[in-house]
């Protein structure tokens, strides 16, 4: 896991990231870096040290340069190692000679051997120690561009079984599990409405509604000929009984 030290660190430098216009949580952002003095904002850890922050008249396209790169090295974590690698390599020669010190609690960290007094230098030499240490802890693929399909922001996943796909700065999750439930609805929405199909019949055949009708029909004319043939059989009854009846009677 990153330390706490290099974790709020990076976490700082991604909002430096996400100053840069783009797609911000399905919005369209302008620049937020609009000059040099809007440095130490952006990312407060920049005046941490003894020594005095100055901000040169150059320092926002500067700026902009260092973000650019460290940007696209951002994305690299995640899919080239090798390039990522190099790309910090980089950022560690441009920060020169360093050395050991440590905190009142005796942790010890790394440290540019001469604290730049330019913003735009120590921010590059946060950069290249935090990253630094990620790549040494094998953290770089913590490093992660937001999952939302219409937002560029930038992120550290630190949660301990590296989940975390989406910033938090957009509300990113809950609008994707919301278009996602809303997408579901509607997909289900269709089926129900869909005509049912009835099954198709031979040809010859009758439907299975006809030969109900049939039936149905049958079964009074059943009970016709069965009361014609009871009456026949009373009358032919009564007809024996009074032949019977007059022979008694001669």
């Amino acid at each position: 896991m990153l330390s706490a030290p290099t974790l709020r660190r990076l976490t700082s430098i991604t909002v430096f990231l996400d100053s840069a216009p783009g797609m911000r949580g399905g919005q369209p952002a302008e620049e937020r870096l609009t000059a040099g003095t809007q440095l130490p904002t952006l990312v407060p850890e920049l005046q941490e040290g003894d020594v005095r922050l100055r901000v040169a008249a150059a320092a926002r396209d500067r700026a902009h340069a260092l973000r650019a790169r460290l940007t696209e090295l951002w994305a690299l974590a995640a899919e080239d190692q090798a390039a990522a690698l190099e790309a910090v390599n980089a950022l560690l020669a441009e920060t020169g000679a360093l050395r050991l010190v440590a905190d009142a609690d005796g942790a010890v960290d790394l440290t540019p051997a001469q604290t730049p007094a330019d913003a735009v230098e120590r921010l590059t030499a946060m950069a290249a120690l935090a990253l630094a240490e990620a790549a040494l802890e094998g953290e770089l693929d913590r490093l992660r561009t937001c999952a939302g399909e219409d937002c560029e922001n930038t992120l550290v996943d630190a949660s301990r079984n590296r989940s975390k796909r989406f910033c938090d700065a957009a509300n990113c999750a809950n609008r994707t599990h919301v278009r996602s439930y809303r997408a579901r609805q509607a997909e289900a929405d269709e089926e129900t409405a869909a005509p049912a199909v009835e099954p198709a019949t031979a040809a010859g055949d009758e439907p299975a509604d006809a030969a109900a009708d049939v039936v149905a029909e049958g079964q009074p004319k059943e009970k016709a000929k069965k009361k014609d043939k009871d009456g026949k059989k009373s009358t032919k009854s009564k007809k024996k009984g009074r032949k019977k009846a007059k022979k008694k009677g001669d």
